[in-house]
């Protein structure tokens, strides 16, 4: 298993309390064994304007996404990412 710290800063309050509240969220889903689709309204032509930090450096795009999966996380004008699809990905490559 692997461990990241993500250090998000430059949001409003309301903004962090609903990120919170969306990381327990997670965490309660994986506690109970449920699935479900969790969603954040990314208002970035409001004030959303978020500075992230993972393992101390700028959020990157992953490698592994390439850009044929990234148009299907893209659905709608929603972004819809299912970490299967990446793990699949993962593991084709290790073979």
């Amino acid at each position: 298993m692997k461990t990241i710290n993500v250090e998000i800063s430059n949001i409003t309050e309301a903004q962090a309390i609903a990120l919170e509240d969306m990381f327990r969220t997670w965490v309660s889903l994986g506690n109970i064994g449920s699935s479900r689709w969790t969603c954040f309204y990314a208002d970035g032509d409001g004030n959303f304007r978020p500075s992230i930090k993972v393992d101390g450096k700028e959020a990157q795009y992953a490698e592994v996404i390439t850009d044929e999966l990234r148009k299907v996380l893209w659905d709608n004008d929603e972004y819809r990412i299912d970490f299967d699809s990446i793990a699949w990905k993962l593991n084709n490559q290790n073979k």
